[in-house]
């Protein structure tokens, strides 16, 4: 067929395997090219939906995200049991490693790294660890909010400066230092795509992420005893499982992004508005977490917000990745594969025809799996 947006010749399907735009309907429309209803990366779910394993784990097909998800509920249901065992210390320690670890394994399982796993994790993972043990260190010097409540998380006592501190100042060091261990990967070009640049943010900021928990709750870790009483950890525990992690590895994900397309030329309003948003949603959660502490707002209420704003930035990066995956779908070459979401048997060369999916979204070993065909023959004229 030819697509009625590209004008290229494609194998017949419901979308563009070149463009991978959705067939049947006029450019005029504006939902057949940029086909928000269709997520490039995961085509089942709308752009704007705020799904945190289908916008940081991209390259999952749709068996293996259900089965990330179980593993972390899984994972929330051993924080919960810790905590209502009061083992306050093991939940801390499970919360702090719970979404670094899973994302560990997603590197593993979508074979992201290529054929350089060493490489591109210690510069990912790795170095958002050193980047998080010598920033939070120096946060700590500069001040430290532990020192004045019981309670490691409580910010009640703190004054305008200390929140213009914790809410401004060191979000903007963190968002500027932790990109680094991804912008200094070596072999770069070998990763061109937007969604490897989102990949390995994430994990630096994950990694950042791990380091600033263990720095910042050292002194809690090591002086409570064995088994206390629950209490209102939960509300704490929930923070650092769940809401810190995606916080740290979402906003640096999308700055990473943002770095990669500008490498490959492309920097306008989106681009830029991606970096505003990741410091401004940086800076909204830990200013606004200080702040609510501070006047003894419900935790409940607290948890919300921080909620609110990781799902603004889960929104933003999917809006980013998406059109970044409909951009930058180069023409790979016509070959049968078995596309990871719908399960097809396909000749494809950028999208599914028949789901959508972009095939730069796909685990390594589907790339590889690739079986080259010849391109399809032009029409041939029976003018005499």
């Amino acid at each position: 067929m030819r697509c009625d947006h590209c004008a290229q010749e494609a194998p017949d399907g419901v979308f563009c395997t070149r463009c991978g735009a959705h067939q049947g309907t006029t450019k005029e429309s504006g939902d057949a090219k940029s086909r928000e209803h269709r997520y490039a990366a995961h085509p089942g779910e709308h752009v704007a939906h705020p799904a945190i394993f289908t916008t940081l784990f991209p390259h999952l097909g749709h068996n293996k995200i259900h089965e990330f998800r179980w593993a972390f509920i899984a994972g929330l249901a051993g924080v919960l049991i810790l905590y209502v065992a009061g083992l306050i210390t093991a939940a801390i320690l499970v919360s702090a490693f719970l979404v670094p670890v899973l994302y560990l394994i997603y590197l593993y399982e979508a074979q992201v790294y290529r054929d350089e796993p060493a490489l591109v994790l210690g510069f990912t993972i790795g170095g958002g660890v050193v980047v998080g043990i010598v920033v939070t260190l120096f946060e700590r010097l500069i001040y430290n909010p532990f020192q004045y409540a019981p309670n490691p998380l409580t910010g009640a006592g703190v004054g305008i400066g200390a929140v213009l501190i914790l809410g401004l100042v060191i979000p903007l060091i963190q968002e500027a230092l932790k990109p680094i261990p991804a912008f200094f990967l070596p072999n770069r070009a070998d990763f061109p795509e937007t969604v490897d640049g989102l990949v390995f943010g994430v994990a630096a900021g994950l990694g950042f992420s791990v380091a600033e928990t263990l720095i910042g709750f050292s002194t809690t870790l090591a002086s409570l005893p064995a088994h206390v009483a629950p209490g209102n950890w939960i509300f704490d525990l929930a923070t650092l499982a769940v809401f810190q992690p995606l916080l740290q590895g979402s906003a640096t994900g999308l700055i990473v992004a943002t770095i990669w397309r500008f490498r490959r030329g492309r920097l306008a309003g989106r681009e830029l508005g991606g970096v505003a948003v990741a410091l401004l949603a940086h800076i909204a959660f830990a200013a606004g977490t200080v702040v609510m502490k501070n006047s003894s707002t419900n935790p409940l209420f607290i948890l919300i917000w921080q909620a609110t704003v990781d799902g603004v930035l889960l929104i933003y990066i999917r809006y980013l990745l998406h059109y970044s995956l409909l951009e930058e779908a180069a023409h790979m070459g016509f070959a049968e594969t078995v596309c990871p979401n719908c399960h097809m048997h396909i000749v494809a060369s950028g999208f599914c025809p028949n789901c959508g999916m972009a095939l730069s979204a796909v685990p390594g070993a589907v790339r590889r799996s690739r079986k080259p065909r010849a391109e399809p023959a032009a029409p041939v004229s029976n003018v005499k």
